[in-house]
């Protein structure tokens, strides 16, 4: 981002007046975004730009999403604003009257040479606003995209106002972007050793044209590894053209030393003699071949004879002696142009099995007619003289159309009958307009209704009235989707969409590479557990997953009683640096409101990971993770004891076998029982869409796209600091009791000589241990301890959140501005300790905390598992679904 001193050094470069200076600075550079993004019907994120030093907003994973990316790492770009202040476009309507209109563009764009608003959409989307609003967009002489009333307002100010599509990203480069995101980040701090890069250098010049996949695969007789590769490429050390090569398809990646290399390797390539290839004889029936000067058509191909048909002569060779002839050169193929597409093969593909049956009989009789003439000619089965003559006269006319006369021996069953429309315009025209505004309502008629009215309507205008089954016919051919959007809105409409198939590639569905993109979401099991030292019931847990789509793996995964937010958010990220010591790039979610939260998206981007927003009430944006759920709840949680299966027939549920009446399982025990299941069993099945296991595409996929050990996240107190929540100012006033957060007030023994000042510091707390706080002061983060610490050190956020209304609730009658205090609250938590309510939430929060210490202090393994505490028989009992599972079916998916 420029300095001031830079951007007035800019702005006196291009000319720019100090009114458009004034104007950029007091509406652009020191303003927020003028709104929040939507994602509507499509995909919105964030993007945490290191360019910028915030995150940048978009609406579309087609076209703005990728424009960020691209802007991000133009070196010509210097700065650039999402959301930018609304503009006013000034037109002239349909009518002829001017008007005007407040229009928030995509971005602003500060370049080295001009600046100006730029927005970004789908040529399709574009195409269809011009119809609609043709005095916005319109296409200029050379077929670019302008909108005059946005260059007419730029113009004034001196700047511009472009209208950007799809065609303008190089969708190469943006996948070589995503893939090298981490390393283009600190791109200037990145180096390669010598030795190192000396052994990469060696091996691409001892190969030219090496493949990128062949250089990684000779790292492991070579002293570097695929980070080194990539680094090498960023620094000009090695060249790539990453314009044109994809680096996640390293097998189609050429590598060179530089760039004169590469013209080397070119020209060698470009001046070698191409061989004249040798004829080769296509052996179909219906092939032509010449013999002599004589165009032969192929009419048999049989194991030892070989027949020929010209057009007044038949020949019958034996297939050796046919060899020998095509050997020597005496046979050969006709050249002729070929058409893309022969009509042929419509001919064929229209054709059923019983077609071929009766193109087959036929075809008999052809062949002896043309051997024997019609005399010898045996008949069959009722069949005349004249009937096989006419099959003889198709079978030569295919051959003068198609070459082929098998063709003209196909039926035209299918073609028969009349073609001609039984009703004219104005009744088929009727009948649309009952269905569009009588049936395709929100009403939902029934169509025997819709019918009826049509019927009358029809009498009383004097028309034909179709049956009720044309009708029917005629409301079954209209789209489904829009007729279902028209009837039931649109998430019934969703239900009915087709597969949406790329033909483009631009950037894959599920990502290039492990921690690419990943889903993270949230469900509940249907399963009951209870507290493992009262037995009571505790209900149902939610499991958070953490989920590779590259690889299908699940890299961290969190269990609670507690419904979706933030707090298990923050635990699967905690779960998933102890694991790996990394975040994914790019993190998929739906639109729930823990994904909204101010800690969530902190987080990310403290870490530079960006946010992508699936579009609301449509979950087959994240189908992979959705399976995950199906597939881990039918393959294992189904198969424990206490499983809440038969509550989908809940009139069938009778008290012996209510699931509530036999749970067994705890929390705790359940969480090591899915570690085990999602990292011993899940791991090494192989996924029906890999043919591979998720471990093995995870290994694969991280020895060819690196490690990326140099931006690893270490695991320490610092991190964990870091994913805990904070105040909603996210600061705290130092007082002379120290630090209030939640009517809990704390204190660190560096905060005496700083209460009179009256400071303000950054702050954050513990959910599971309200008991202690954390204060960043004087660049570390100091630990802090509540006034009552021996009683709020087991007490959780939720918890407090329950003891507080519980006060609330007990003095509202006597105070409206009621404070609520530490002490006050600790002298509640006392009293209510043995209110039954209460018991079933410090439970849940007990075994919350024991879960949390679990995640924070690794896994145990699974034969830990089975000496825990559990000693039921039928848990114990439950532990042999581990050896079955793996014969259980895998949810498919997209």
């Amino acid at each position: 981002m420029l300095t001031e001193l830079e951007f007035d050094l800019w702005c006196e470069k291009n000319n720019i007046s100090l009114e458009t200076k004034k104007y950029i600075n007091n509406n652009i550079r020191f303003q927020q975004p003028a709104r929040l993004v939507k994602g509507h019907n499509n995909s919105s994120g964030r993007y945490p730009s290191s360019k910028m030093g915030v995150s940048i907003q978009w609406e579309s994973g087609k076209v703005e999403g990728p424009a960020v990316l691209m802007l991000e790492n133009d070196e010509n770009v210097l700065e650039y604003y999402d959301q930018p202040n609304k503009i006013k476009l000034n037109f002239i309507d349909n009518s002829g009257k001017r008007r005007g209109t407040l229009y928030t563009p995509d971005f602003f764009v500060i370049r080295k040479t001009e600046a100006g608003w730029e927005e970004w959409k789908c040529e399709e989307d574009l195409k269809e606003l011009s119809k609609k609003q043709s005095w916005k967009y319109k296409t200029d002489k050379e077929n670019n995209w302008i909108c005059d009333p946005g260059e007419e307002f730029a113009n004034r100010l001196g700047l511009t106002f472009k209208v950007c599509t799809e065609s303008s990203i190089n969708w190469n480069l943006h996948r070589n972007f995503i893939f090298l995101d981490d390393f283009l980040r600190r791109k200037n701090q990145l180096s390669v050793n010598s030795k190192s890069l000396n052994d990469i250098k060696k091996v691409v010049f001892s190969e030219a044209g090496i493949t990128l996949k062949q250089l990684i695969e000779e790292s492991t007789n070579n002293n570097f590894n695929a980070d080194d590769v990539y680094v090498s490429v960023l620094t000009d050390k090695i060249y790539v053209d990453l314009n044109k090569s994809v680096l996640a398809d390293p097998s189609s990646v050429k590598v060179f030393l530089n760039t004169e290399h590469e013209k080397t390797y070119n020209n060698m390539i470009s001046c070698q003699v191409s061989r004249e290839k040798s004829t080769i004889i296509n052996f179909d029936v219906g092939t032509n071949v010449l013999w002599d000067s004589h165009i032969w058509s192929i009419v048999n191909f049989g194991n030892e004879n070989v027949s020929l048909l010209s057009e007044d002569k038949y020949n019958e060779i034996p297939r050796n002696i046919f060899d020998e002839l095509v050997n020597r050169g005496k046979i050969t193929g006709e050249q002729r142009q070929q058409t893309d597409i022969s009509p042929s093969i419509d001919i064929l593909q229209c054709a059923s099995e019983e077609d071929y049956k009766v193109a087959n009989n036929r075809l008999s009789y052809v062949k002896k007619y043309l051997k024997y003439g019609g005399r010898d000619l045996t008949l069959y089965e009722g069949i005349k003289l004249r009937t096989v003559l006419d099959w003889v006269a198709r079978y030569r006319k295919a051959v003068k159309l198609y070459s082929n006369g098998y063709l003209g021996l196909l039926p035209n069953d299918k073609n028969k009958g009349n073609r001609k429309k039984r009703y004219s315009t104005e009744v088929i025209e009727h009948m649309d307009c009952f269905i569009e505004n009588e049936y395709e309502t929100t009403v939902q008629k029934n169509l025997s209704v819709v019918y009826g009215a049509f019927k009358n309507s029809c009498i009383d205008k004097g028309y034909p009235c179709p049956s009720y089954t044309c009708f029917w016919k005629r409301v079954k051919n209209r789209p489904i989707d829009v007729q279902t959007r028209k009837r039931k809105g649109k998430r019934a409409q969703y239900q009915q969409e087709n597969f949406y198939w790329e033909l483009d590639r631009t950037t894959p569905r599920h990502g290039d590479f492990p921690f690419n993109i990943c889903h993270l979401d949230h469900t509940e099991l249907d399963i009951e557990l209870i507290c493992p030292q009262s037995g009571k019931n505790l209900g149902r847990p939610y499991l958070s997953l953490l989920m590779d789509a590259y690889s299908r793996r699940v890299l961290a995964y969190y269990l609670t009683f507690e419904p979706p937010s933030y707090r298990s958010c923050m635990m699967v990220f905690r779960d998933c640096v102890r694991r790996f010591n990394r975040l994914p790039q790019q993190v998929v979610v739906d639109n729930g409101k823990e994904f909204h939260s101010v800690y969530f998206e902190s987080m990310l981007s403290m870490y530079e990971r960006e946010i992508r927003r699936r579009p609301p009430g449509k979950p087959r944006f994240g189908s992979i993770l959705e399976r995950l759920f199906g597939t881990t709840n039918s393959n294992f949680i189904h198969n424990l004891i206490g499983n809440t299966k038969i509550m989908k027939n809940v009139r069938e549920v009778t008290k012996g076998v209510n699931p509530k009446n036999l749970a067994v399982w705890s929390l705790s025990n359940l969480a090591l029982a899915l570690e085990t299941y999602f990292f011993q069993i899940y791991d090494d099945i192989e996924h029906p869409s890999l043919n591979l296991t998720p471990k093995e595409a995870f290994t694969k996929g991280l020895f060819y796209s690196g490690y990326r050990s140099t931006f690893h996240i270490p695991y320490d107190k610092v991190f964990e600091i870091l994913t805990l929540p904070s105040t909603p100012s996210g600061i705290a006033t130092i007082q002379q009791n120290g630090i209030k957060i939640n009517y809990v007030y704390y204190w660190n023994e560096d905060f005496k000589s700083l209460h009179s000042l009256k400071k303000k510091i950054k702050v954050r707390y513990d959910p599971y241990n309200i008991g202690v706080a954390y204060a960043y002061l004087n660049n570390r983060w100091l630990q802090c301890y509540s006034e009552h610490y021996p009683i709020f050190k087991n007490v959780t956020q939720k918890q407090l959140k329950f003891i507080t209304a519980e006060i609330k609730k007990s003095y509202q009658n006597h105070a409206k501005n009621y404070t609520i205090t530490a002490r006050k609250i600790a002298g509640f938590i006392k009293s209510i300790e043995e209110s039954e309510q209460y018991l079933i939430v410090k439970s849940r929060e007990n075994e919350n905390k024991n879960v949390v210490q679990l995640v924070q202090g690794g896994f145990t393994t699974k034969t830990e598992i089975e000496e825990s505490e559990v000693e039921s028989k039928n848990i114990v009992s439950d532990k042999n679904v581990f050896s079955e599972v793996t014969n259980l079916e895998t949810y498919e998916e997209f």
